[in-house]
């Protein structure tokens, strides 16, 4: 659907995914991603870790790139995909955080996935009351 309007949470949930890789990037990976490169770990355990990393990298960017798209464009399929990979990330952190450590504070990206959901959330609801405003609502 082309669309005449900028959907602003869509862009700002954009830029919190351009926000995420960087700190993904530049913070977690001196934190998490150096240490695990620099242990004693077999090659290959090594070298899928960091296919991995740079991977989840390379995702954030793109999702950010979708949902600048999406906020000129609409594209409420991609944004629910985007929605859907972002939701499984926070149920992983808070499943594999209880789990594995009896808490969810060591890794608390959890919080800033579900700000990134609720933006595009808040981004779906502001296209769909624009819809109804316009006439242009699809059954």
């Amino acid at each position: 659907m082309q669309s005449q309007f900028l959907n602003i949470p869509f862009a700002v949930a954009g830029g919190l995914f351009f926000a995420t890789a960087a700190i993904h990037a530049f913070m977690g990976g001196p934190e998490v991603n150096a240490p695990v490169q620099g242990s004693g770990l077999d090659p290959l355990v090594r070298a899928v870790s960091a296919v991995v990393w740079h991977a989840l990298t390379a995702l954030f960017v793109v999702f950010g790139g979708a949902l600048i798209w999406a906020a000129w464009h609409g594209a409420r399929a991609l944004v629910m995909t985007v929605l859907a990979v972002n939701l499984s990330f926070i149920a992983l952190f808070l499943v594999i955080g209880t789990v594995a450590l009896g808490t969810v504070w060591p890794m608390p990206q959890w919080v800033l996935f579900t700000l990134i959901s609720g933006v595009m959330v808040w981004g779906m609801r502001s296209d769909r009351a624009r819809e109804w405003d316009t006439g242009r609502v699809r059954a």
